[in-house]
């Protein structure tokens, strides 16, 4: 079942930035994490069908020929774990390391350049009516906007 792209009202919350996190027995790693440096190490990477991976691999590709990862998920806590027990190091949103998430042991978190970060948005139905839930947890996600 396919839409016009104008059957949704789009509400922008914030922006979420992108960071590298990497395996803590992974030997010099920079203060800020580049696509070359990136690029030579395993990559755990998230679905290629997803937006956040296409984000990744445009990110990736500016350092020239972009590298095959070693493994693939559809969800950001597994990529988190893999790279926690050293299999390899992945770019997560920030907003995945905060409180509320599973403790990030032995990796080490970096921030990337050139900076990267994704958009989070409330989209919403056109026309669709709402119910009491719905418009309690839309406006609970209204909440978060943040002002530039």
């Amino acid at each position: 079942m396919g839409f016009a792209p104008c059957a949704f009202e789009i509400v922008p919350l914030f922006s979420d930035e992108l960071l590298a996190i990497l395996p803590v027995k992974l030997k010099e790693i920079p203060k800020t994490v580049t696509p070359a440096f990136m690029s030579s190490t395993p990559l755990i990477l998230g679905n290629p069908q997803s937006a956040l991976r296409r984000s990744v691999t445009q990110w990736l590709a500016l350092a020239g020929n972009l590298p095959t990862p070693v493994m693939e998920f559809d969800n950001i806590e597994a990529i988190k774990s893999v790279v926690a027990v050293g299999l390899g190091s992945s770019i997560v949103p920030a907003l995945s390391l905060g409180k509320g998430h599973i403790a990030m042991t032995n990796t080490t978190v970096r921030p990337i350049k050139p900076r990267l970060a994704r958009q989070v948005a409330l989209v919403r139905l056109r026309g669709k009516r709402s119910t009491e839930a719905v418009s309690l947890a839309s406006a609970a996600l209204l909440s978060l906007r943040r002002s530039k």
